[in-house]
């Protein structure tokens, strides 16, 4: 039997998130989320951790927008002039040239992880905002971090090979942890992963039957779920289409593929190697 984690991000990001988020949860397909520690709303996400104890929580690691956890002194490599951090262009070029330090990188990681704890939740796996982990640079830098913070589960990204929407992660090739739950040193991973060709379909359904049918024991489908506001399109360009998203996850068709497949809802906690 396959089993599928369905995962949304951005949990903490805006109010209209965590409300999309908890209703694919409680009345959807959604098993598990990844919390934005450094999000405007990630202390009301974490309550909402809190009521529904049953949904698997990760951190959503943020190196791209908004503020770091530590003071801005303290990674001073990792930031914009403003104190903020860069946007995903800019890091994924300061990554790739050397110019981030990896003592600052790992204290915020490490920082975010304590962020985490500090607001109730015990971290079921990481992944990233913009999936920057995907960068040789983060990878690495989650596997100095992570295991001594016991974290040992984390995105993969094993995918088929058809998506040009997936083309700025192919760099996650060469990540130093196996793409698969079992074998090998390193992180914890699902065998496969799927959403990124998904994002904002009218069709989620009919795509995930695709990929539920595809090689591998595990399945990491991503999702963003969200109610959409002022706030959310202030923050971030996917914001309208976060409510298709929401509706297929509310869907009787969704549910009605992933029985059809035989697949099993399952969280990051139940992948082992």
């Amino acid at each position: 039997m396959k089993r599928l984690i369905v995962n949304a991000d951005d949990f903490g990001m805006t109010g209209g998130v965590n409300r999309g988020i908890i209703d694919c949860y409680r009345d959807g397909v959604v098993t598990s989320t990844t919390l934005m520690v450094n999000g405007e709303a990630s202390a009301p996400a974490a309550a909402l951790a809190a009521e529904n104890p049953g949904l698997g929580v990760g951190l959503h690691l943020n190196l791209t927008t908004g503020r770091p956890v530590l003071p801005p002194r303290r990674v001073p490599s990792l930031l914009g002039r403003d104190g903020r951090f860069p946007g995903k262009g800019y890091m994924i070029a300061r990554l790739s040239t050397g110019s981030i330090s990896r003592a600052e990188l790992d204290a915020e990681i490490g920082a975010q992880i304590a962020a985490c704890r500090a607001l109730g939740i015990k971290p079921t796996h990481i992944d990233s905002h913009h999936h920057l982990h995907a960068h040789p640079e983060v990878a690495a830098a989650l596997l100095r971090v992570c295991p001594g913070e016991g974290i040992h589960r984390a995105r993969g990204y094993r995918m088929k090979p058809r998506s040009p929407r997936a083309a700025g992660i192919r760099l996650a090739a060469v990540m130093p942890w196996p793409g698969r739950a079992r074998g090998g040193a390193g992180m914890i991973t699902p065998e496969r992963f799927a959403g990124i060709e998904e994002m904002g379909s009218l069709d989620i359904a009919g795509k995930l039957a695709s990929e539920l049918e595809a090689d591998g024991d595990s399945l990491e489908f991503m999702c963003h779920p969200g109610y959409t506001d002022e706030t959310l399109r202030r923050l971030t360009s996917y914001s309208d289409l976060r409510e298709t998203e929401l509706a297929a996850l509310l869907s009787q068709r969704l549910r009605d593929v992933i029985e059809d497949a035989g697949a099993e809802l399952t969280g990051f906690s139940g992948l082992v190697r």
